[in-house]
């Protein structure tokens, strides 16, 4: 299988925003509750990026 180059843009898109997600998550739990407000503000951003880049790269 090969990859455009868009393609390759938006699969490392993809894993940087997994990545970013997977950290926060891990941190969220030492957060405290003002914090974790916050962070979950980031969370959902990021997922929502996460499934912009999705339909992406579905439509490649």
């Amino acid at each position: 299988m090969t990859t455009s180059p868009d393609n390759g843009k938006l699969l490392h898109d993809l894993r940087s925003k997994c990545s970013s997600l997977k950290s926060a998550a891990e941190l969220y739990k030492d957060c405290s509750a003002a914090e974790k407000k916050e962070m979950l503000a980031l969370m959902n951003a990021a997922a929502a990026e996460i499934v912009k880049i999705l339909a992406q790269i579905e439509k490649a």
